[in-house]
Order: structure tokens, then sequence, then C-alpha cells
């Protein structure tokens, strides 16, 4: 059994906590998992007592998993040399950070797992070694996933029945892309004031977005936790939701959120991104646009309600490649080959699955 040592900071996000809760829950008794925490109020307060709290630490873990770069930093100076590390990166890094990532490689044997082949590409791009950086897609719960429709959790966010909600996945933080979306939903809002935006509430920038809407003088914001005054789960959402909006530019937005979406049979509207185009492919899995303009977003949001037949499909094509591509069986297994390897020797050799019976049906294997 491999003794895995996971540090992460205390407040992740959705798609860093569904993980870390994932492999804490393997069955497979091929590892055993030990969490602590990064900021205050978890087991460090600080990255620098992290550091000191690990050396002080008997040697009872095989490897570290580090979640974001805090934690590599931590991991790095903190525990012996002999231990590997696993990192995981929560946001695409910034020049500096790969710098300091490549001079910790020299002397710690360091791997890189990414959550998507756009993160990957920026870090072999820029000097990190391609056998040292590998593909491992996160992995979605799909028992958590919640679809059928809620009156009363609605009703309980102030949604008429009549309204047409969508979704804008996820945190609101700066890659969310959350403002542009509820740019577009306020256009729709203008044209029938049934048009509605809902956000989970959680994030850096989830008050700004809540100033910004009261800015706008419409009522399209519904944020979900500070309306019901309460924590909710983020898959409990899809229950008031009609289509997902994805408006983020950024290369570093968590793909989970969205798989979840996908998971859930939500049509969507995304704009086009390279981190996107590993997801959702245009009039099969998803409505997709050209760039960031509130305008033409709205637009394809009337594009899709028109057309109630290319709502079924991409929504169904979108589920069946959640459920090819973002299993969680297919993540866990994966992550427990990399611990393998890891310790047993200098080399990660990752496989991507080929596409199962669900996209061979739809005659896309």
């Amino acid at each position: 059994m491999i003794r895995v040592l996971h540090l992460r900071p205390l407040d992740g996000d959705y798609q860093t906590d569904s993980c870390v809760a994932a492999l804490l829950a393997d069955a497979s008794k091929q590892t055993e998992s030990v969490v602590q925490t990064i900021g205050r109020g978890g087991t460090h307060s600080t990255p620098l007592s992290a550091v000191l709290g690990l050396r002080r630490m008997p040697l009872d873990h095989d490897l570290v998993h580090a979640w974001g770069t805090q934690a590599l930093t931590a991991a790095a100076i903190g525990t012996r040399a002999g231990v590997p590390i696993l990192f995981s990166p929560i946001e695409s890094p910034r020049l500096r950070e790969i710098r300091w990532m490549l001079a910790v490689m020299n002397y710690r044997k360091v791997h890189i797992v990414c959550p998507t082949d756009t993160m990957r590409r920026r870090f072999v791009e820029n000097g990190v070694p391609i056998e040292r950086c590998h593909l491992i897609r996160p992995g979605i719960s799909f028992a958590r996933i919640r679809r059928r429709r809620d009156p009363a959790l609605r009703q309980a966010l102030g949604i008429a029945p009549d309204d047409r909600v969508m979704l804008a996945p996820g945190e609101t933080t700066r890659a969310a892309g959350h403002t542009d979306a509820l740019f577009a939903a306020t256009v729709l809002n203008v044209m029938d004031r049934r048009n509605r935006l809902l956000v989970w509430g959680r994030g850096p920038m989830a008050a700004e977005l809540r100033r910004f809407s009261t800015r706008l003088e419409r009522p399209t914001l519904v944020d979900a936790q500070a309306t019901l005054r309460r924590p909710i789960a983020y898959e409990e959402l899809f229950a008031a939701v009609d289509e997902v909006l994805i408006a983020s530019t950024s290369p570093s937005v968590p793909t989970l959120p969205m798989v979840a979406c996908m998971a859930a049979g939500l049509p969507i509207v995304a704009v086009v991104t390279p981190t996107i185009a590993e997801l959702l492919e245009d009039r099969h899995t998803a409505l997709l646009v050209g760039k960031a303009s509130p305008r033409l977003i709205a637009q394809r949001v009337l594009d899709l309600r028109d057309d109630p037949g290319l709502q079924w499909s991409i929504s169904d094509m979108a589920r069946t490649e959640a459920f090819e591509f973002f299993s969680l069986s297919r993540f866990l297994e994966q992550i427990r080959l990399a611990y393998e390897q890891l310790v047993t020797r200098d080399q990660i050799a990752i496989e991507q699955p080929p596409p199962g019976a669900g996209l061979r049906f739809h005659g896309r294997g």
C-alpha cells in the first residue's frame, strides 16, 4: 500500500475539492491517504509554517501530492530529498512559477499532472521536460449529478416557473468569465425579463459580481448562496437550470465544473478557447461562439432555443462524452498508476483510454 500525503490549500476550488475527496474515498486499498491544509484555520496557517511542520514530521509517507504552487513550494523545501512529489497545478502557471519548478526539478523528483492538454503544453513549451509532465483529466461522480427539475429550489432562489435560467459554471473568479456571462444574460433580459443568470456564489470575485449586477440595474443575476443564505452543493444547482453559459477566455479555467454540466445533460453555449475546445465541439456537444461578445453570445443562446432537436442532440452527446472521458473510475485508476510508478521507478507513463461503447454508438469513436 502506498502512503500518500496530500498537501492542499484550505479553501480549494470545486475541482480540487472534488479530486481530493475522490482520492480519500478510494476503496481500492492500494493507497492510504492523509490530508494537510495550508491557510488560516488549516493544518498550517501559512506556507512557511507548512515548511516547518513538514520538517518536524516523521517519515511515514511514500510520496507527497501537492495541490497548487504554495503546496509544491512547501513540499519541496519541507520534505526529505528522497520523497517524490506529484504536483497538480490549480491554475495555469506564470513564467516565474515555471522557472521555480524547473529549479526544484533539478534537485527533487517532481512530476506534474495537468488537468488539460492546454496546460500541459504550456509547461512543456516553457522548458519542463515532457517525460515529467503528464495529462490526467479530472473525473466526475455521476452519482452526485442532480438533473430533475426542482420547482421548490427554483422558488427558494426567487426564480419564476417560466423564467429561463442560464448557469455560469463554477466559482466566480477572474478566469471564470462570469462578468461577460452576466453581460450576455443582461442583453437577453432586456429583450425578455424572464432571462436570468444563476451563479453558485462562491469564489473571490463573487461579491464584485453582485456589485456589478447592481450597477447594471437589471434583475438578471441570481446568486445561489447569497439568496439561500446557506451553503449549497454545486451539483444541486442543475435542478434549477435550463442552459449553461460559458464565457471564460482564460486557459486556466477549471474544467470539472463544465464537465459536471455536460454530465447533467444541460445544453451549453460557450466561447471557444483552446481549453474549451478540449471539452466541447460546435454543434456536437455545444454551440460555440468565436469571441466573448455579449451580443454574439446572446444570439447564440437564442439560436439554441429556436432548435429543440439541436438542444437534445448536443446535450445527449455531451453527457456521453463526459461519461467516456471524465469518469471517476478512470481518474482514480490513472492517479493510482502515477503513484505506483513514481514510488517504484523514475518514469511515469499514463496512457489515455480509447473511446468506449458510447462514442462508438454515436459514430464518433
